[in-house]
């Protein structure tokens, strides 16, 4: 009986969070559901600074809370619990897709309401400076005749997706070994334990720069603005087409006009000379959707990862 009535005590707490007539009324707590300094972290608090600058919040205080683990289970699963609640919102992520496919979760991404995707964060694939290989034919081939090791961050997030398309679109195999963060995978190649790496482009591009690293492919469907130098898998004869939702979400049964008014404020937001540096130096593409568009994109890639997934026997 106390479980029933806390159960609908909070269900009234949601639903008159989502029933004020001015919104904003109330103080906004933005979930991050993952820890400090990653990109999911700095985009979110990217957007936060851009909104409170311009104080497209009115008066209202903005709370940025990290809520790590699980590979976003838990901070998704905190802001999916909170129905028709209009003061708390997220930000996607790969794993706010793969998370749910590859593990038992309350939740996927249907239990959001989706506001709008705001950039693409696609993958490279890169190798040593004094490797070999200068081309995709050039890597393709070698792995043809031989093992290969290419490394990631995670079994079955979006790195391990791209270079699984890249070996369904080649005809190739290859041992894919994958890494807990970004600097045992940066190890990994700089020590030659491995031939190849997939990886976000903010995690190498200091590499890069450095020339320690050679970028042979990038997965988005056009070349980077940072690095126009560098090829896309598809204009190399590789099908190969994917990038990281870069989005913003609230529970599902947020009132429409709730998600309309912050489809208007995050139309401000990339509207910015901020929000443009964030893209320039993270290296994203500024692909935007709103509403219903975005929520229909979430759905086509999520039927390509479960695919994909599926056919590593990832999905169990």
């Amino acid at each position: 009986m106390y479980r029933l009535a806390l159960i609908l005590a909070l269900a009234c707490t949601w639903a008159d969070a989502g029933a004020d007539s001015e919104y904003p009324a109330r103080p906004l707590t933005y979930t991050v559901a993952f820890g400090p300094g990653g990109g999911n972290d700095l985009m979110s608090r990217t957007v936060v600074d851009i909104v409170r600058q311009y104080k497209l919040y009115g008066d209202q205080h903005i709370r940025v809370e990290n809520r790590p683990g699980g590979s976003g289970a838990i901070g998704y699963g905190r802001v999916a619990r909170q129905a028709g609640n209009a003061y708390v919102i997220t930000s996607t992520s790969g794993s706010f897709l793969t998370t749910p496919i590859v593990s038992e979760t309350s939740w996927t991404w249907r239990d959001f309401t989706p506001i709008a995707l705001l950039a693409l964060d696609a993958m490279f694939l890169v190798v040593r400076t004094d490797s070999p290989f200068v081309s995709m034919d050039e890597f393709v081939t070698r792995a043809r005749q031989s093992d290969m090791k290419i490394g990631g961050n995670g079994a079955t997030g979006p790195d391990r997706v791209v270079a699984g398309l890249l070996a369904e679109s080649a005809g190739i195999e290859f041992t894919y070994v994958p890494f807990q963060n970004g600097s045992g995978l940066l190890t990994g190649l700089t020590s030659a334990s491995l031939h190849a790496l997939v990886s976000n482009p903010s995690e190498v591009m200091g590499q890069v720069a450095a020339g320690n690293f050679r970028v042979l492919a990038y997965s988005a469907d056009s070349r980077s603005t940072v690095y126009p130098e560098v090829p896309t898998f598809v204009e190399q004869g590789y099908e190969v087409e994917f990038a990281v939702p870069r989005g913003i979400v609230m529970p599902a049964g947020v009132p429409a006009d709730v998600r309309d008014w912050w489809i208007a404020v995050l139309k401000k937001v990339v509207a910015t000379r901020e929000w443009q540096n964030y893209l320039e130096t993270r290296g994203l593409s500024g692909a935007v959707l709103w509403g219903d568009d975005f929520g229909d994109y979430l759905g086509r890639t999520d039927s390509e990862y479960r695919r994909i997934l599926n056919s590593f026997g990832s999905i169990h």
